[in-house]
């Protein structure tokens, strides 16, 4: 197989706290399918940073990226899962030239920031902040500005190359979903029938910042198996639990919910097939 031939064929991204952790861990479930080692490989995002700064397109070649697939050569589909490249132009300049299959998972937007805001305040810990001035910071309305993103990956790729679903969609019929996705792919939906479904990337309350900056840092180097067998013990040791929901943050988040009913509606004159009844 020419090395080129190793370029994923899927790549799934979207806003974060959207499900793309529990849906790279489903497909790369399915027989057919492989999932680069690293979920996020960031290799096509527009700036160097802490994830990509060993392989990217700034630095790198594409050689560099197809390593993340070697192991892959026979699979059906090969993907990758950086949930920013739905931001990111590089990633369209990449993809839009190949022509490969994207799936992009939303959430409805209050919902995503402040999933998104209780992962960086307690799980990595990155930020301080009330919620009333999280919210004012640029990336958080760029996050949720879904349609103005998705309408650059519609206009750059081949028809019917970009499908988008809804988080709580993914929640609420995991297998129909699942089955849906898999037929898009052209894989055996059959194979999530009675599927042991189970939900990744929570937002918790960790103990130790620098215990879990670690486990990040290590996380690509060990096998799929093997992180699922650790992670109920590591979670165990450096968990505090689901991150709590404050109920200070409930004005701030009622008011960013009521400036956003936009956004679904935008969305799904892109794809009108998305699911978002329980976005109101």
């Amino acid at each position: 197989m020419a090395t080129s031939d190793l370029f994923p064929n899927l790549i799934i991204g979207g806003a974060p706290k959207c499900g793309t952790s529990s849906l790279y861990f489903w497909l790369a479930a399915h027989p057919e399918v492989f999932g680069s080692p690293k979920k996020e490989t960031f290799f096509y995002a527009d700036k160097v940073n802490r994830f990509n700064k060993d392989a990217n397109v700034h630095e790198h070649s594409e050689a560099d990226y197809l390593k993340f697939f070697k192991a892959g050569a026979g699979a059906k589909v090969r993907f990758e899962a950086t949930a920013h490249y739905l931001y990111e132009e590089q990633a369209r300049k990449a993809f839009g030239a190949r022509g490969t299959k994207l799936i992009f998972l939303l959430r409805e937007p209050s919902k995503q920031m402040y999933s998104h805001y209780k992962m960086e305040k307690y799980r990595t810990k990155t930020v301080d902040l009330p919620l009333e001035e999280y919210v004012k910071l640029p990336k958080v309305e760029k996050y949720v500005d879904y349609a103005t993103h998705l309408q650059k990956w519609v206009d750059c790729m081949p028809a019917g190359h970009v499908r988008v679903w809804a988080f709580e969609d993914l929640v609420r019929r995991k297998e129909e979903v699942m089955k849906e996705i898999a037929a898009y792919v052209g894989i055996d939906p059959a194979f999530y029938t009675d599927f042991d479904f189970e939900h990744r990337n929570e937002s918790v309350a960790i103990k130790s910042g620098a215990l879990h900056q670690l486990g990040l840092r290590i996380q690509p180097l060990i096998p799929h198996g093997l992180q699922k067998l650790l992670l109920p013990l590591y979670m165990k040791l450096n968990s505090g639990g689901r991150a709590p929901d404050d109920a200070a943050d409930q004005e701030a988040l009622a008011q960013f919910k009521a400036d956003h009913v936009q956004v679904g509606k935008d969305v799904q004159v892109l794809f009108p097939e998305v699911r978002i009844e329980n976005w109101s």
